[in-house]
């Protein structure tokens, strides 16, 4: 069996010491890594373990650990892997920034209608309106089963302070629209304290409950060594 696994949260650069980030530390990919390894033993080949630079670690003999920065690093390596290699599962954890930085200017520049960029390996900090121009990132989940159509793929979809129903319904769009096995969605509202419910959606419709980081992950390793042994 051939796992791939991304965690933690990707980084957009403004200049080589500045990037824009998130706040995802990764422990819940975390928690998934080490239970494929505890549950799926010599059976487990690899775990092609995909993690922004601030995320936990997950090690052993068996891991290949890939560190990613951006979301272009990230589509980069998962299209790599997949079409290089059978993969049976895709376990798509990672929060992957929604904008990357177009170009950085100042709000000056913009005013005036000059439309030259600024360069450099670190941008002046005494720059007063510095602007940084965003741009929608791809959606790389959107690719996976195009490079590997026959992989289990499981998404994740995180919303905050949302009706049940709202969470549900916006995790079976996420999972019809990106041909998805399953999808994790969870609500920050229900993140803290030791507690993270989460409510794994098949393709049916129905959906599984838990209610901590361990109890989530147990639940996807089992969902997807069922799906993999059904192909």
């Amino acid at each position: 069996m051939k796992i791939i696994l991304t965690a933690g949260g990707t980084s957009e650069r403004i200049d080589d010491v500045r990037s824009i980030t998130n706040t995802s530390t990764g422990r819940l990919g975390h928690a998934i890594g080490e239970q494929f390894l505890k549950a799926c033993g010599e059976e487990l080949e690899t775990l092609y373990y995909l993690h922004g630079l601030r995320a936990v670690p997950v090690e052993g003999p068996n891991v290949t650990p890939v560190p990613i920065e951006g979301v272009r690093d990230l589509e980069a390596e998962l299209k790599r892997i997949l079409t290089e290699e059978k993969i049976d599962a895709v376990v798509h954890a990672m929060a992957v920034s929604d904008y990357m930085v177009k170009e950085v200017t100042t709000l000056e520049k913009i005013k005036s209608g000059d439309s030259s960029r600024l360069e450099g390996n670190k941008i002046s900090s005494s720059i007063e309106d510095l602007t940084i121009i965003m741009q929608r990132s791809p959606k790389v989940i959107s690719g996976i089963k195009k490079w590997s159509p026959d992989t289990v793929l499981v998404g994740f979809k995180l919303l905050s302070h949302v009706p049940h129903e709202e969470l549900i319904q916006v995790g079976q769009a996420l999972l019809q629209k990106n041909d998805c096995t399953f999808v994790l969605a969870n609500d920050l509202a229900e993140i803290g304290g030791g507690r993270h419910r989460g409510y794994l959606i098949h393709r049916d419709g129905s959906y599984d409950t838990m209610e901590t980081n361990e109890e989530i992950a147990e639940k996807i390793v089992q969902r997807v060594r069922q799906e993999g042994g059904k192909q």
